[in-house]
């Protein structure tokens, strides 16, 4: 390791790791009360962009390694035949919220109460749903479920694409109740989502929070810099080693250091700084601060598959040459008026199921795309042709994975594997969803879409249907877990986000639920990163 730039050495209170969906509230939250000297240092850049402010534009990033870290698994056989399952995490100010598909979903209430017990009350649905409703300013006004004078948008968007209308009237032709808020009182159902969009445009958390507070002179905000590791003394983190254009420098934690990488940089980077499971660190040379054997377990994710239709009405998204004109034709639209194919966002609406008539609380999420694509969208090829498919994702999976150290390099990728579908419960859970799709894909409502069904070919058995699904199989963009939280001693942060067996270092953000929730989880980080502001200004006003 070179030497750090002594030159370059500052100080500040806290000193905030990612500038993500968790990392931007802090940053506003711990800022606010002008007390404190806070820093944020973020591996990515600025993400200003025109791209991201178009809701329509989330495929332009899935090879962009400008806002995009492009992360790919490790899983083997019978997993995607063995090539192992992208996973797109964002890059730069705003993190995921930057690249994401702006569904603004909490999960369900059950899934807060399990973090409660295994924690404290703080983690409990009450407390949650009042910080949804604080940080949300929803186009629907305040009620029981939603606030309206938070700095977060939420918005509905009026669904652009034909067949995100006709599938919703299929799914009540099958049975299948319409939910006009999957954020109310009730999660089962089809029905439209609402987004984090604004006038038109995506409202990261970057707008949403950071923003709000950069003009304050106790917030300093560093793009490009990429944190090596955090440095203690003893078993107290006192700072961090970043490089920024080829050199090292060191800042200094006056408080605590506060890592908001997500589930797979945060683990990543404890690892890399000697929190973590001993064996592991000594295979890198990597000096033991604290033996901690769950850092990097327990990785958890949406395991995902696309049912794949032709689209005989040719109305979808495509990139042949007919496609990309109508899409330049979208863009002169949007840039006059914000309206539009690219300004709506890629799925427009979808729904929540019951694998079986055993389960209370949905265990399976769909989401409907006028377009087609493979591999989790690297693979941007099917969407030459006109089609349209169905998102069927297992939400409260029992599979679970790991990350690992490939290299003490911190700017090596993280290894991880996910290790989907290996036990029959996930296996049934989404035999099941696929199923009931089928009969929403097959339904009178999308008779005029339905050009033929491309994938899945086997039906007929669960045995074929399965290992044709294995390998097709994606994700959801939503790995959490890796750090988790709970009071149990091998719990890897307690129930104010702590780490054990250091002192002064805290995990705030995905990383730390202790079960994946039933829904999308950038607005769930949102409010882990504001409970956590509290646990962090109430101990800087303790003696």
């Amino acid at each position: 390791m070179s030497k750090p730039s002594p030159e370059h050495d500052k100080h500040y209170d806290y000193v905030i790791v990612g500038a993500g969906s968790a990392g931007c509230v802090l940053a506003n939250r711990l800022s606010e009360n002008g007390r404190y000297q806070v820093a944020v240092f973020e591996a990515g850049g600025d993400n200003k962009s025109l791209l991201v402010d178009m809701p329509g534009a989330v495929a332009s990033f899935m090879h962009w390694a400008k806002y995009n870290w492009l992360y790919r698994s490790s899983d083997g056989l019978p997993l995607r035949d063995g090539k192992g399952l992208y996973t797109p995490r964002g890059k730069g100010l705003g993190g995921s919220s930057a690249i994401n598909a702006m569904i603004y979903t909490r999960g369900a209430a059950s899934d807060y109460q399990q973090w409660a017990e295994q924690s404290s009350p703080a983690w409990g649905w009450d407390n949650v749903l009042a910080r949804f409703k604080k940080l949300e300013r929803n186009q629907r006004g305040a009620d029981d479920f939603h606030g309206d004078q938070g700095p977060l948008h939420v918005s509905d968007v009026p669904v652009h694409f034909t067949v995100a209308e006709q599938f919703m009237k299929a799914a009540e032709q099958v049975g299948i109740a319409r939910n006009r808020d999957f954020n109310g009182a009730e999660l089962f159902g089809v029905g439209r989502y609402q987004f984090t969009i604004h006038q038109g445009k995506r409202w990261s958390v970057r707008k949403a929070f950071l923003e709000p507070a950069q003009s304050r002179s106790n917030l300093a905000v560093h793009t490009g810099c990429l944190v090596e590791r955090v440095v203690f003394d003893g078993d107290r983190a006192i700072g961090i080693y970043y490089r920024r254009r080829g050199k090292l420098h060191f800042v200094r934690a006056n408080k605590e250091v506060i890592l908001c990488g997500g589930a797979l940089n945060s683990p990543h980077l404890l690892k890399l700084s000697g929190v973590g499971p001993a064996a592991e660190l000594a295979q890198f040379g990597i000096a033991l601060v604290a033996d901690r054997p769950e850092v990097g377990e327990n990785l958890q994710e949406h395991v995902d598959v696309m049912l794949q239709y032709k689209n005989a009405r040719k109305d979808g998204i495509t990139i042949n040459p007919v496609g990309l004109a109508k899409l330049s034709a979208g863009l002169w639209r949007f840039l006059r008026k914000k309206q539009g194919p690219l300004a709506s966002p890629p799925c427009e609406v979808g729904g929540f199921l019951r694998s079986s008539e055993a389960v209370s609380t949905p265990d399976i999420q769909l989401h409907l795309v006028p377009t087609l694509f493979n591999d989790s969208g690297y693979d941007l090829l099917p969407a030459l042709r006109n089609g349209y498919a169905c998102h069927v994702c297992v939400l409260r999976p029992k599979a679970r994975g790991r990350v690992f150290l490939q290299s003490p390099d911190a700017a090596q990728a993280p290894g991880f594997y996910y290790n989907f579908l290996q036990n029959r419960d996930d296996q049934q859970v989404l035999l099941s969803g696929v199923r009931q799709a089928l009969k929403i894909m097959q339904a009178p409502a999308l008779a005029e879409h339905n050009g033929g069904v491309i994938m899945p070919t086997q039906t007929v058995s669960d045995e074929q249907l399965l290992s044709e699904l294995q390998r097709h199989i994606g994700l959801i963009y939503h790995p959490t877990s890796t750090c988790r939280m709970g009071n149990d001693a091998d719990a890897v942060v307690d129930a104010e986000l702590r780490v054990r067996g250091v002192r002064n270092l805290r995990v705030i953000d995905a990383s730390i639920m202790p079960t994946v929730v039933s829904g999308n989880t950038n607005a769930p980080t949102m409010v882990i990163a504001d409970i956590g502001a509290d646990f962090i200004l109430a101990d800087a006003d303790s003696p």
